[in-house]
């Protein structure tokens, strides 16, 4: 397997090209901030900034997919403040073909939405990661730089939190501009929804503030309308008092594949009838495949924002019996890194996202475990085909009751536009990993189409059923959408997912803020269409 990473790597260095425009922004931005710049180690003007290229090979590979190294940027800035940030704006702007990209905690693995081929990558670490909680502790200002670990790990002698990411090697950018859902967000709603404010760098190079009073509608289109508004240097966000002194329960369980059905069934019943907003879970659907062998295993993460939980609210999961059980009282920042906290960067990914009602509980039950069987049927079939390539195929579900939406509305919403009258829901999170870069080309089209078939199983064989308590609106829009953005793949169209409402206030937005297409024609990310 080293064997053929290394050649592929070989091929992407043979293969690199910077263009005279490109040099040109890189040695304007090596002229101002000669501390920043780091020029590729392997181009002729490596040697100039030979001295700080592991900060160059540390960003390069420090991506959750792999497969994001192969796309070596020109040069690496790293920018520890607006100013700088806005600098190098401008001078991108004098050169319109060179393309960039903006990385925070390199989490997305959509290839070229945090990474970028012979152009400019502008990294926010670790120059820009910084969490300084304010002398009252009731906010934070948090650079681009951070992730969520950072941003713990500085709340937790206060015995706060923020409204974040539930794994602690997630940037925090990233999910922030995505929406962002946390443990805490049936109490709080969306972690988008809990900012104060952001500063900003516009597509001219402006550094502006956005929040509910100044430039309230690019404040609006952050909350969860990606990155093609601005670039964000800073983020204040609220925080909030968790657990008993910083201490919460919670942890992951293991269960084997017979469990399914039982964990399947508590999965649907949490949805439909908690009413505890402290609680929260993420349960996980895993199918190894190695050498035409599939091992299916269910990993379940439970959080409770207190020491104990109350009778009632994991009672059905309690009775099914786990393999194993790390389940305790323990500091948030330890519960952000249960399972490594999601650093997994040895691996390629790629991850994609179904939107479906929480159906009544016969109907839901049948559909699950349905989907249960699809997926490890197809994850045998792509055993099956490439006998000698490891490969993970996942699925987590991510339980959207409607006390999450009012959560939300509560906290002033956001440009996703979650509504309680529109019944429960679950967001589908969908994961494909493999070892050889031979299936870079293969694998992410093949997984796309397995995830849009259990899609069309809901369709076939489910349409038409809708929670019990939904209220109102369009029955066929509300079963799949709207797209959750942070689980989403390249080509899906998040913003059009909003409805035609939101998305034209977006795309309004837009183009007052960008609107010679700097954030919409050189960089990555979701579009719009």
């Amino acid at each position: 397997m080293y064997y053929l990473w290394a050649v592929a790597a070989l091929s992407a260095i043979v293969n690199a090209a910077v263009t005279p425009d490109t040099d040109t922004v890189c040695t304007a931005l090596y002229s101002k901030f000669p501390e920043l710049l780091v020029w590729d180690p392997i181009e002729p003007k490596g040697v100039v900034t030979l001295g700080k290229a592991a900060t160059y090979t540390n960003t390069l590979h420090d991506y959750w997919n792999s497969a994001s190294a192969g796309n070596r940027p020109a040069c690496g800035f790293f920018p520890a403040n607006a100013d700088q940030v806005s600098f190098a704006v401008k001078v991108l702007n004098a050169y319109p073909a060179v393309q960039f990209a903006l990385k925070g905690g390199g989490h997305n693995p959509n290839l070229g939405f945090s990474s970028v081929k012979e152009g400019v990558l502008i990294a926010f670490r670790p120059n820009s990661k910084y969490a300084i909680p304010s002398p009252d502790g009731k906010s934070i200002e948090v650079g681009p730089g951070c992730k969520w670990e950072d941003v713990y790990g500085a709340l937790d002698p206060l015995g706060k939190a923020v409204v974040g990411g539930r794994l602690g090697n997630v940037g925090v950018p990233g999910l922030l501009l995505g929406g962002g859902l946390s443990y805490l967000s049936a109490q709080y709603g969306l972690a988008c929804d809990n900012i104060i404010s952001y500063e900003c760098v516009l597509a001219n190079g402006t550094v502006v503030t956005a929040s509910e009073t100044s430039h309230p509608e690019l404040y609006f289109a952050l909350k969860g309308g990606g990155n093609q508004f601005a670039i964000v240097t800073k983020f204040v966000l609220k925080t909030f008092n968790i657990g008993k002194n910083g201490k919460i329960w919670g942890g992951v369980r293991t269960y084997t594949e017979d469990k399914s059905e039982e964990i399947l069934s508590a999965i649907t019943n949490f949805v439909a009838k908690n009413t505890d907003p402290k609680a929260a879970i993420i349960p996980t659907f895993d199918f190894f495949s190695a050498v035409g062998i599939n091992a299916p295993a269910i990993v379940v993460f439970y959080f409770y924002d207190g020491l104990q939980v109350p009778a009632g609210v994991f009672d059905e999961f309690n009775a099914v019996k786990s393999l194993t059980d790390d389940t305790k009282v323990k500091s948030y920042p330890e519960m952000a890194q249960e399972v490594l906290g999601g650093e997994y960067e040895a691996l390629r990914f790629q991850i994609r996202e179904n939107t479906f009602p929480n159906m009544p509980p016969t109907q839901m039950k049948l559909f699950l475990n349905d989907h249960f069987n699809l997926m490890k049927k197809k994850s045998q079939e792509a055993a099956l085909k490439d006998l000698l390539d490891f490969k993970l195929f996942s699925f987590a579900i991510q339980p959207m009751p409607r006390g999450i939406a009012k959560a939300s509305q509560d906290a002033g919403g956001d440009a996703l536009g979650l509504r309680p009258e529109n019944g429960d829901r679950v967001w589908i999170e969908y994961d494909i990993a493999w070892l050889s870069p031979l299936c870079d080309g293969k694998c992410p089209p093949y997984f796309a189409n397995v995830v849009d078939q259990h899609h069309d199983l809901h369709k076939e064989k489910y349409s038409g059923i809708y929670p019990t308590n939904y209220e109102s609106g369009d029955l066929e829009y509300l079963s799949y959408n709207p797209i959750f953005m942070n689980d989403a793949m390249e080509g899906q169209d998040v913003l059009r997912s909003y409805g035609n409402e939101t998305y034209a206030r977006l795309l309004s937005t837009h183009e007052a803020y960008d609107p010679h297409g700097f954030f919409a024609e050189r960089q990555g990310g979701f579009k719009f269409t």
